[in-house]
């Protein structure tokens, strides 16, 4: 494994509409003939993407199945962890569907939707028209009688939801890069009969020593706020390095 299939780049998931090929502002004008279709192949846009944002809500399920990093020290964000090497995902199967006993992010299940803001400060709602699911002969349209369809606003919703809680999401980074909380790792192991460890990741997370040596004043704000706990789990979930080094050597058999 050579260093830049090691390294975790923040490029990676760069940009406001990550994942998103031909995200269109939603207006009955342009898209009230179009809707969505379930995929016979749902995840297969992320069959070669190693890394998704993730926000501090989801931390406690994403912690069971992946490690939770941050993308940088600079302008951290929350990143699940997928797989070991470039445009490699370890969790979507051949036949395009994500595996059923693990946690799926809010930003892979809000899509083709997102939100997106406008001028002022507004927020508009974003569709990926490219999308697989989305198509002019839907199984659920986008709009009915010229109004918004009960499909159509479940998932307004999920996005909504996932809205706030990046915004929360931002403030525990912001915290986290005050307090000067990050350092770049090593995930490393070793193979059968081997005598050295080798590389799987270069990474950013918490330093756990750092976290520990905080003021109780800083500790209890921490607490308080919900960022504590989140703290915590980020730390356990680096533990699922060696689970996806066992995936990955399963699914080459």
């Amino acid at each position: 494994m050579t260093d830049s299939q090691t390294a975790v780049p923040d490029s990676e998931i760069s940009g406001q509409m990550f994942l998103y090929e031909k995200p269109e502002l939603l207006t009955k004008e342009l898209h009230s003939s179009m809707g969505f279709s379930p995929a016979e192949r749902p995840y297969d846009f992320v069959r070669g993407v190693r890394a998704v944002p993730l926000t501090v809500l989801e931390f406690g399920s994403a912690q069971r199945d992946y490690p939770v990093i941050f993308s940088n020290m600079e302008n951290p964000v929350p990143l699940a962890i997928f797989g070991l090497d470039k445009d490699e995902n370890l969790f979507v199967d051949e036949t395009g569907n994500w595996d059923e006993m693990c946690y799926v992010p809010m930003y892979l299940r809000c899509h083709p939707f997102a939100f997106a803001s406008e001028e002022g400060g507004r927020m508009a709602v974003v569709v990926d028209t490219a999308a697989a699911s989305v198509s002019e002969n839907p199984q659920y349209p986008f709009f009915v009688d010229g109004e918004i369809s009960e499909h159509t606003d479940a998932l307004m919703r999920a996005c909504a939801q996932f809205e706030t809680e990046r915004q929360r999401t931002q403030r525990f980074c912001d915290k986290v890069r005050e307090l000067d909380l990050l350092t770049p790792l090593h995930a490393t192991h070793t193979p059968e009969g081997a005598s050295e460890p080798q590389a799987l990741a270069n990474y950013v997370a918490i330093d756990a020593e750092k976290l520990t040596a905080l003021p109780s004043e800083v500790v209890y704000e921490l607490h308080t706020s919900g960022f504590l706990s989140a703290m915590y789990l980020h730390l356990y979930s680096l533990e699922n390095w060696r689970h996806l080094m066992a995936r990955k050597y399963a699914n080459s058999k």
